[in-house]
């Protein structure tokens, strides 16, 4: 089975833990996705449904990740077709450390190995700093944000090449005053955070901003000393909690083709030899060096990728547009994707027709999100 690793930075208070345990509910029960996620650890499916209980009966809201524990929570993607049996897909691994560790953690080995093993590199952003920030605030949330959360963020995600995902906790806080592009803009200005993004496109490995909010519009508000006062009433409606974990396979996907035909490229100019079929497969075009695909050479990718192919498939077909093309292009796929995805689930007979499966699922997922947020891909022109 394909299991996917995610370690999720962030400062204390970010909301890490939330997060998961928002995505966890809104994702256990197969519904519009046709898929749902399963923790077989009984006790870590409690404690995330207690979470989850907590942020929305109880007054106070559930503790954060303490100093020395190390919260693993994996996940099992599952498929259950029309005859009601049920397929795993594949695994997702989120590995949620402590703010504090994050800060402390220059001869953490574990941490360190960690990070080395991700596919993907998720950055929880504190949505009420990035409003402060937005707000040109000299409070002390923002200092913060600026020189101690931001930069041990971005000091981890140095160490590694895998895909990147800045999640924005708390756009509830931020959405009714900033739109996304004004977000970007603002973090763009940080001259660290522009340096990674550069880094990262001249690598080809993804960079995603994803505003997310684990409890929705209306169900708490700021109180003047800076805390979260929920709404008698009011009923959670998460907003994107699906979306950071839908990009993990076809960003990874994207970065590992991308390395694949860097160490094709060396090894061609290193023995002069003349290219062989593979290196047909992959053209890179523009800055950003998407990924465009050969179809007509899909028999001779490696075996490791034929599971994947599809996903492949999907992402060749917004290449070489320009962020509005991208958008009016998603608009006109996003019957034809529903309609495979509905297709696909009458296949599913095993693992890879899940995975299959799951593959459509994620594209209606991140087309739908590059329709509404077309700037939460982060590449400098």
């Amino acid at each position: 089975m394909k299991t996917y690793k995610i370690i999720t930075l962030g400062a204390s208070g970010a909301g890490k833990t939330v997060f998961l345990a928002s995505m966890f509910k809104a994702l256990s029960i197969q519904g519009d996705y046709t898929f749902f996620l399963e923790v077989e650890d009984q006790a870590r499916r409690k404690r995330l449904n207690a979470i989850y209980t907590q942020v929305i009966t109880a007054d106070n809201w559930p503790e954060g990740t303490k100093y020395g524990d190390v919260s693993e929570w994996t996940f099992n993607c599952r498929v259950k077709v029309p005859t009601l049996d049920t397929y795993t897909a594949c695994q997702f691994t989120y590995f949620d450390y402590a703010g504090g560790r994050l800060i402390d953690s220059e001869e953490d080995a574990e941490f360190t190995n960690i990070v080395q093993e991700s596919s993907t590199i998720l950055g929880l952003l504190d949505g009420k700093k990035i409003y402060s920030l937005m707000k040109d605030s000299n409070d002390l949330a923002v200092n913060i944000f600026l020189n101690k959360d931001l930069p041990n963020i971005l000091k981890w995600m140095n160490t590694s090449r895998v895909p990147i995902h800045f999640v924005i906790s708390k756009w509830d806080l931020i959405e009714n005053e900033f739109s996304l592009r004004q977000v970007r803009e603002r973090l763009l200005k940080i001259p660290a955070f522009e340096e990674l993004i550069h880094i990262r496109n001249h690598a080809n490995s993804p960079v995603r901003l994803i505003p997310v909010s684990s409890i929705g519009s209306g169900f708490a508000i700021p109180q003047p000393d800076g805390s979260m006062k929920k709404i008698s009433g009011a009923i959670p409606d998460p907003f994107q909690v699906e979306v950071p974990l839908a990009c993990v396979l076809p960003d990874g996907l994207q970065a590992r083709l991308s390395e694949v035909k860097e160490k094709q490229q060396e090894i061609e100019k290193t023995s002069k030899s003349k290219p062989n079929i593979f290196s047909n497969v992959l053209v890179f075009v523009g800055k950003a060096a998407q990924i465009s695909i050969n179809v007509a050479s899909w028999a001779f990718i490696p075996p490791e990728f034929q599971v994947e192919k599809a996903l492949l498939h999907k992402l060749s077909e917004s290449i070489g547009l320009g962020l509005e093309g991208r958008r009016k292009a998603s608009i006109e796929r996003e019957e034809k994707l529903n309609q495979e995805r509905n297709a696909s689930l009458k296949l599913v007979k095993d693992e890879e027709t899940a995975l299959m499966h799951a593959v459509d699922n994620f594209a209606v997922i991140q087309n739908k999100f590059e329709r509404v947020f077309p700037d939460s891909e982060l590449i400098l022109m």
